[in-house]
């Protein structure tokens, strides 16, 4: 593509001439051109120079110029330094959630997000040693001849040392479905023989990530009740969602539990359509942007449930699209909230995706509950307050049984 071309280039010209490839690679920092969206989504940005710089950058380049040429000890690299000046500045807007992710972090969100990934089929175990391999059954790890304890000594000719963090290694490993990634790993045969290097080439095939689970909750009495486990939202939720209830109903559930408890949330369009799934029409979300101006968001007509007693579980990591479910059927009395007070995240960030891969996320919107209530900084509080530590599940029983 045309955009990663010139991304390319100008990172070339960052080693040949340091101070004129580094004021390149600020633009896209300094000058985000591409159009906004909302919450999770991603926007393309293409760099272009502004006909004025926004500050006198002299400072900035002296004290680059200062530490390449006096600092005793190994440089890092010119992109680590690029990262983390862009780091830097993005945190001085002192908003937790307006940040720079780099490329690998970002692609694993994202396919959190997407509720599926490109993968092998294999878990690792970080050890001192290094990262031993676990292959999954049946799965192009195991089918390639990785066996149980091999030592992972390199991911498409990268190096992995134990010093490498998870997320690192995921993201070498994941890809897009259908390539292929060539594994080194070191084997030991017998305890009496030598260790063997093998290599192997495995095609990734694609792998869910489920992001709802469900069963019946058998009680004394003629009640069934459902209960469903929801641990992000994904692209794939609302899907899940509509296939646990018809299980679960199939099965003899006539009243529910939805457990977000630990929920860190996800795509907001997800939130709102897990909403309308249990509301019967009505505004489910507000978001107020920094000039006062609204977008509303409502259900559809029909509660897929029939109005069928609801209790839905929270705690203080139930954060963003939780809290905008939670928030939107607590005000409309559709279910009573059973557990700790929320995390209150109830910002929306503009998530531009930024031409190597990484993305910068800025606040540019509040959530608001249909009862016009903050989330952010406020969270939501339960209808039922349970101690920290206290199972809530028997309390929400009770009340769903009622």
């Amino acid at each position: 593509m045309a955009v990663r071309r010139v991304f390319y280039y100008l990172s070339l010209l960052m080693l040949t001439c340091l101070a004129f490839g580094v004021g390149y690679a600020c633009y896209p920092l300094l000058n985000p051109i591409g159009k906004s969206v909302a919450a999770a989504d991603f926007a393309s940005v293409s760099a272009q120079p502004a006909a004025t710089e926004p500050a006198d950058l002299q400072i900035y380049w002296e004290v680059w110029q200062l530490l390449d040429r006096d600092f005793y000890g190994p440089k890092p690299a010119v992109m680590k330094r690029i990262y983390g000046a862009i780091r830097g500045l993005a945190e001085s807007y002192q908003d937790p959630y307006t940040i720079f992710v780099e490329p690998q972090p970002h692609e694993i969100a994202t396919n959190e997000w997407k509720g599926s990934f490109g993968g092998i089929g294999i878990r690792f175990e970080h050890t001192e040693q290094g990262y031993i391999l676990h292959p999954e059954p049946n799965q192009p790890a195991a089918q390639a001849g990785i066996k149980d304890k091999d030592l992972l000594l390199l991911v498409d000719d990268k190096e992995i040392t134990p010093e490498m963090s998870d997320n690192d290694l995921t993201a070498l490993v994941r890809g897009e479905v259908g390539t292929e990634v060539a594994v080194v790993v070191r084997r030991q045969e017998a305890p009496a023989k030598a260790s063997v290097e093998l290599t192997f080439r495995i095609k990734r095939v694609q792998f869910e990530i489920p992001s709802v689970e469900w069963h019946l909750l058998e009680q004394p009495g003629n009640a069934r009740i459902g209960y469903i486990k929801q641990t992000i939202f994904s692209e794939r939720s609302a899907d899940e969602m509509h296939r646990a209830l018809q299980e679960l109903k199939a099965a003899g559930a006539d009243r529910f539990i939805w457990d977000l408890r630990g929920n860190p949330g996800g795509l907001v369009d997800s939130a709102v359509q897990m909403a309308d799934i249990w509301l019967d029409g009505g505004l489910i979300l507000i978001e107020e942007h920094v000039d006062k101006s609204q977008k509303t968001f409502e259900a559809t007509a029909g509660d897929e449930t029939n109005q069928a007693p609801l209790i839905v579980l929270v705690d203080g990591n139930s954060a963003s699209a939780s809290e905008i479910v939670a928030g939107a059927l607590q005000d409309h009395g559709r279910a009573k909230l059973v557990g700790e007070k929320t995390y209150g995240k109830g910002s929306v960030q503009l998530v531009y995706q930024l031409p190597d891969e990484s993305s910068l996320h800025v606040t540019n919107a509040q959530w608001f509950t249909p009862k016009h209530h903050q989330i952010s900084s406020h969270g939501l509080t339960p209808d039922v307050i349970i101690a920290p530590g206290e199972d809530p599940l028997p309390k929400a029983i009770e009340l769903v049984e009622q």
